[in-house]
């Protein structure tokens, strides 16, 4: 089925004018569609689903859909935005077409993302918007969605996983990285405390978005103000601190994932001040007194199970992870160790900025 066809199908308003692949982003395939009727122009988001990702694409938007109503029935409380998908005549808001291929549309925002960024306000905008999107699904039974990517964050699994690929490896990288899996081995029974919390009742589930990058929020590009939290197909039950924890990894470490020269690896606290007021601003008063107390670790568990997977997938033979060079992954694992022990050492103030916001 070509373009063309599957615009139609999808009821874009139009007739296909123009289309171009969007380079950004490493799983599903994107382009921005531009129609005509008359004389006026409309603008698409089209995407084909990776279906080696996300094995039930049908499963991922009945998540994505019954979460984005949940908030409508709320919007009047909110400026964010929550994109719709096109329907098909049959009231779907995906195609399957003749090759067994999944596709979905959507409006196409003029807006500017950022990867990284030094912008304080920019950081606590993003908190902001991840904690608004949480706090705006209070209430929703999380235990309802479907576990697009299963055991995601489920700790204990992943450094599972890491031992079975310590234990199973046959190749010489494993005497490459034996400081590597000490230092998460000897930090295990840490990784797996939100996760025996979860399991003695002690945190609550909840919605959580799973990939709280910089870049799944789109900002106005005049007024660098938040206009959407996108990226939803991850979205699942979790606990908070997975989300909040994530987030700040990436958002504020002072280097990218991979960086070699580890003098350079830090985490930078006024970049978390920042965050933390941005996401407790409308989240604070949801929270129970054990998820506020685990936020902080949450930063260091998300960080420590980042370099779990990226070690695993060294001794696995780089088959997860993309690489560019035959140590990509072990660099990355480096990375994040050295930046979880920089967690770590600011533990106590991360902490301390966490109670001043969560007040």
């Amino acid at each position: 089925m070509d373009i063309y066809t599957i615009c139609k199908s999808l009821n874009l308003n139009g007739e296909l004018k123009s289309y171009d692949v969007i380079t950004a982003g490493n799983i599903n395939t994107t382009y921005h569609v531009t129609t005509k009727k008359g004389k006026t122009n409309y603008e698409y988001l089209l995407q084909k689903i990776n279906k080696n990702v996300f094995k039930d694409p049908v499963n991922v938007m009945k998540n994505i859909v019954n979460v984005s109503d949940y908030i409508d029935a709320k919007s009047a409380t909110t400026d964010l935005k929550f994109l719709k998908f096109n329907v098909t005549d049959n009231g779907e808001p995906y195609l399957i077409d003749e090759s067994g291929n999944f596709w979905r549309a959507r409006e196409y925002l003029d807006c500017i993302t950022f990867n990284s960024t030094n912008d304080l306000q920019i950081i606590e905008e993003t908190g902001a918007a991840f904690g608004e999107f949480q706090a705006l699904l209070d209430g929703f039974d999380a235990s309802t969605l479907y576990e697009s990517i299963p055991n995601f964050h489920n700790t204990k699994k992943r450094i599972d996983n890491l031992e079975k690929a310590i234990a199973y490896s046959i190749s010489s990288r494993k005497n490459n990285c034996f400081e590597e899996i000490g230092y998460i081995l000897a930090n295990k029974v840490i990784a797996n405390k939100l996760c025996d919390m979860l399991e003695d009742g002690e945190l609550p589930l909840r919605v959580t978005h799973n990939d709280t990058k910089c870049n799944n929020v789109i900002f106005n590009k005049k007024t660098l103000k938040a206009l959407a939290v996108i990226d939803l197909d991850t979205i699942m039950s979790g606990l908070t601190a997975y989300d909040f924890g994530d987030g700040a990894r990436s958002i504020c470490s002072t280097t990218e994932e991979d960086e070699v020269d580890l003098t350079k690896v830090a985490f930078d606290l006024d970049k978390f001040k920042y965050y933390t007021k941005g996401y407790l601003s409308h989240l604070k008063d949801k929270l129970t007194e054990n998820e506020i107390k685990t936020l902080g670790l949450g930063v260091y568990i998300m960080t420590l199970e980042l370099a779990s997977r990226f070690l695993e997938d060294y001794l696995n033979g780089d088959i997860y992870f993309k690489t560019t060079s035959i140590d990509h992954n072990l660099v990355r694992t480096r990375c994040q160790i050295a930046l979880c022990k920089d967690i770590w050492r600011k533990m106590d103030e991360i902490n301390e900025i966490i109670l001043e916001y969560s007040k």
